[in-house]
């Protein structure tokens, strides 16, 4: 499309995610969110109060008036089915995390998207969020050499059960899926690709029919590994990522009480990375977003990559079954 027409919007699933992309968008000059749909009306009509938007009474409704792109906003059990109409139609995609509910039917959506050819993202905001981009740039530089161990862990406290992620058809999982889709695609922004993953989970505290706790063992190769935790029931939480390589480590602190981003070589002292200046994630990522709808060009993160996080994580829940480590070939 011409860079300097108007981009008309469309959001499929009105609930809390929706508002980041709505935000997003709204912050960008020649962006419209002109259409909203949602299976709950009431949901569809309060966004499309907030956007000043029209709400669909159906997907091929949204496509007979009209959207020059979508996100994706509802929960990843109903993504393919979401999602096909508008690759069908070769309208750009920014789908949210995860793919979808299991690795098959984000295998089928993959599948999708590669015949049709069309503009598909995933929408991995971690990777847009400044800290990561500036650490990824400093393992990129070699200022900490090769990698050794990641570790992250995300948790906090949320109830999950009036929400779609405790209901396993919708959500394909509790925490694991919710949370470490994050996790195991920023592993692989940072180290690479894993070749086993071992898991364990538990229902700690909320007892629901999936899991508010988890935590991934992976490797790369027997020469990269990788530590991950994430609950939605600590009374206090915690939101970090670090990195320990041959020449040195690199912190990411989520929450404020710490710079963002601290790194140390081997025989040095902590060194504070300014990033204050730059947009959040969600920003960061709806403009990339936009700029490949504009230009046709391919998003940083694709469905490959989506895929790719769905294959780990359903690896997880059979190495968490099963007892035991499960192979990757990614």
């Amino acid at each position: 499309m011409r860079k300097n027409s108007v981009v008309r919007v469309g959001i499929v699933g009105c609930g809390g995610i929706a508002r980041q992309h709505l935000a997003g968008y709204r912050a960008l000059p020649d962006v419209v969110v002109t259409q909203v749909y949602d299976v709950r009306e009431e949901a569809a009509v309060r966004l499309a109060g907030e956007a000043e938007a029209s709400v669909a009474q159906s997907l091929e409704q949204m496509l007979e008036l009209g959207v020059d792109a979508v996100s994706i906003c509802t929960p990843p059990g109903v993504h393919l089915e979401n999602c096909l109409p508008f690759v069908a139609a070769g309208v750009p995609i920014l789908c949210e995390k995860p793919l979808e509910a299991s690795a098959k039917s984000a295998a089928e959506l993959a599948k999708a998207v590669r015949g049709r050819g069309s503009t598909f993202m995933t929408a991995f905001c971690h990777r847009f969020h400044p800290p990561i981009v500036a650490l990824r740039g400093l393992i990129e530089a070699g200022t900490l050499g090769d990698p050794i161990l990641f570790r992250n862990i995300f948790g906090g406290r949320m109830d999950l059960a009036p929400d779609h992620r405790s209901r396993p058809a919708l959500s394909g999982g509790g925490t694991m899926i919710d949370t470490c889709s994050h996790s195991v695609d920023l592993f692989r922004f940072l180290v690479g690709n894993p070749t086993s993953v071992a898991c364990m989970v538990g229902n700690v505290v909320q007892q629901l029919p999936v899991e508010d706790f988890c935590t991934l063992a992976l490797e790369a190769g027997g020469k990269a590994f990788g530590e991950i935790a994430a609950s939605h029931s600590f009374a206090v939480g915690s939101n970090e990522v670090a990195w320990f390589g041959t020449k040195g480590t690199g912190v990411v602190n989520y929450w404020g009480n710490a710079p963002a981003l601290t790194y140390q070589v081997a025989g040095g002292t902590w060194q504070v990375v300014n990033v204050e200046e730059t947009p959040n994630r969600f920003a960061r990522e709806i403009a990339h977003f936009i700029q490949c709808v504009r230009e046709g060009s391919e998003p940083a993160i694709s469905v490959e990559d989506g895929l790719k996080a769905s294959q780990i994580i359903t690896a997880g829940y059979q190495a968490a079954a099963e007892r035991r480590t499960v192979t990757l070939a990614l």
